[in-house]
């Protein structure tokens, strides 16, 4: 990848994702000064991250064109509007609308995760796929701890919200930062000696959905990692507050703690899933997710639960990393690296829809404790599935790269029977 294209995506990547900073601890605060209630918000987020399924179709369609650059601008130029008419917006459905385009889990940043990991895999060189994934996800959390300090500092100061006048700013310049990227068209394309792989041609070769065991096996593990991780976020603040009587404070050191051990985890997973394999770290990141909701059923001391934040971000750290770069190797085709990484953010969305409403019977029943140990047994669950029937995929991967020929996995006419 040469600098143009490392400035323009990690630039857009760095600057698109920072508004996250803003979205997590302030967006519902100053949708609630416009007059929203609890339950408008909470089916606004909903809303919101269904939205973040249109990232499919999305992907898929800029693998058969072969260009992402005008998707990933356009999402871009979206969030950018949406945050400058944001702070002026009223009424319930204009700013439903907004908050759909805005959010951290919204279309546009959805389509901004996906399609910013594809770019960055069909840029990497030759057996450096994790490590691509790992320096573009390296700037996420910077970003986002930026923008969180900034925000503490203005809402003291001017109200929350006129924290959106800067990030208006910013997002502006992630459109601008991603208009550096260039493409080749058809850059990704099967070098035309390679020969056509089995079964490639005809109806299955259209699918939407590979009929691929393994991979299916794979986004069952991924759904449930966060069907019990996303739950552990949304109730913590209330845990720290209520349970554990922690001040204000703490909510903000638990967020800059998880988002500094990921900022620290995601360059070295990247670099060691290419040379160790990716299954270790599979196993390490779902284990890591397990043993922190473990550990929030047990903890009763603030400052030991915001340490435990270190291991939330571990854990989403190896997920946001050596997930995407195993779909990629199953898939084992340059020309679907956008369908790779729109499965993974699938996940995230259905997992993170699913985990919440279904916490949200039995918190009540349960309370914070006994929630947070029956969502570490569904991590346990889940990081048996991927230490039992998740296959390691770099060593094919260089197969086939070393002979220098791509066989579409999810296309091959035995995947029905592959594990």
């Amino acid at each position: 990848m040469d600098w143009r294209n490392r400035i323009g995506l990690y630039g857009s990547y760095f600057l698109g994702m920072a508004a996250i900073g803003f979205t997590l601890p302030y967006l519902p605060l100053f949708l609630a000064e416009k007059g929203l209630s609890d339950r408008a918000i909470g089916i606004v987020s909903t809303l919101a991250a269904l939205s973040g399924l249109a990232q499919f179709p999305i992907g898929l369609w800029s693998d058969r064109i072969g260009w992402r650059k005008p998707f990933l601008v356009a999402a871009l130029a979206l969030i950018a509007v949406s945050t400058v008419l944001l702070r002026g917006a009223e009424g319930v459905v204009w700013l439903g609308f907004l908050v759909i385009l805005f959010a951290e889990n919204g279309v546009g940043r959805a389509v901004v995760e996906s399609l910013s990991g594809a770019e960055a895999a069909a840029l990497a060189p030759r057996g450096g796929v994790g490590a691509a994934l790992g320096a573009l996800r390296f700037w996420k959390p910077i970003g986002i701890v930026l923008a969180a300090l900034l925000g503490s500092w203005m809402s003291e100061r001017h109200g929350v919200g006129a924290i959106l006048v800067p990030l208006a700013v910013v997002q502006s310049l992630a459109v601008v930062a991603a208009l550096l990227i260039h493409e080749t068209p058809r850059r990704d394309q099967v070098a035309p000696e390679a020969p056509e792989p089995r079964d490639a041609v005809g109806p299955r070769a259209k699918e939407w959905f590979p009929r691929d065991a393994g991979l299916w096996i794979f986004v069952t593990a991924m759904v449930l990692y966060h069907a019990a991780n996303a739950p552990g976020g949304v109730y913590l603040g209330l845990f720290l507050k209520r349970d554990l009587e922690a001040p204000d404070r703490m909510l903000a050191y638990a967020f800059v703690v998880s988002m500094a051990a990921w900022m620290l985890v995601v360059w070295p997973a990247g670099w060691l899933a290419d040379r160790w394999g990716r299954k270790p770290l599979l196993i390490a990141g779902w284990a890591i997710m397990s043993i922190r909701l473990g550990l929030l059923a047990l903890i009763h001391a603030p400052w030991i639960a915001v340490a435990n934040q270190a291991l939330d971000g571990l854990g989403n750290g190896l997920f946001a990393v050596i997930a995407a770069a195993w779909v990629t190797d199953r898939l084992a085709d340059p020309r679907r690296s956008g369908e790779a990484q729109v499965i993974v953010g699938s996940c995230l969305v259905l997992g993170s829809a699913l985990g919440p409403a279904a916490s949200g019977f039995l918190v009540g029943p349960l309370g914070y404790r006994g929630l947070f140990a029956a969502l570490a047994a569904v991590g346990v669950v889940a990081t048996a599935i991927v230490a039992a029937f998740v296959p390691e995929t770099l060593t094919r991967h260089k197969e086939l790269a070393d002979g220098r020929t791509v066989v579409p996995m999810a296309t091959t006419s035995d995947l029905s029977t592959t594990p």
